[in-house]
């Protein structure tokens, strides 16, 4: 699994580097060779965010974790992932695991996804100013709409932290 580090207000030594390998090593049966992990690492004020994110074959694991030390970040969002890939591991045979070896399955048995509602919506064309302000007149933490300068559907969101994020479709 190739890996690549970043740290935000802090440094990262050789040492945490060949750490936290050797913990997301323990994830290689789980996924292919060419599997990629982001590590990321931001401190504020004395609390340091952990983030992992695992791209293969197109799906995408992530987790994330406030804690005082970097390692006990580390080692807890592996357990999250390890708990995810189990999980939906029949969900995602098809596309990740074929040919890879058998791991024991999630305890609790398959989890079902349950559609409870179907909504059909009529995208206008706006600009993300505009988008915003709809969304929090609706008072939703996301809005779906056709931007107007790049003709693309759009989803705009509010984050956790108050401020805004964007999702243009490709196509």
């Amino acid at each position: 699994m190739k890996q690549t580090y970043v740290a935000k207000k802090m440094n990262l030594s050789e040492n945490e580097k060949r750490l936290i390998e050797k913990k997301l090593a323990k994830l290689d049966k789980f996924f292919s060779d060419a599997a990629e992990a982001t590590v990321t690492f931001t401190v504020v004020r004395e609390e340091v965010t952990a983030e992992i994110t695992i791209k293969d074959h197109g799906v995408l694991f992530r987790g994330e974790r406030r804690a005082l030390d970097k390692m006990m970040a580390v080692d807890e969002i592996i357990d999250l992932l390890i708990r995810q890939v189990r999980k939906n591991k029949t969900r995602l045979a098809k596309r990740i695991y074929e040919g890879l070896p058998d791991f024991e399955p999630w305890e609790e048995g398959e989890e079902e996804f349950h559609l409870v509602r179907t909504k059909e919506v009529f995208l206008q064309p706006m600009d993300l100013n505009e988008a915003i302000l709809q969304m929090n007149l609706l008072d939703h933490n996301f809005f779906m709409f056709l931007d107007s300068e790049t003709e693309k559907v759009s989803v705009v969101y509010r984050r956790k932290d108050g401020q805004y994020g964007l999702i243009r479709s490709e196509n």
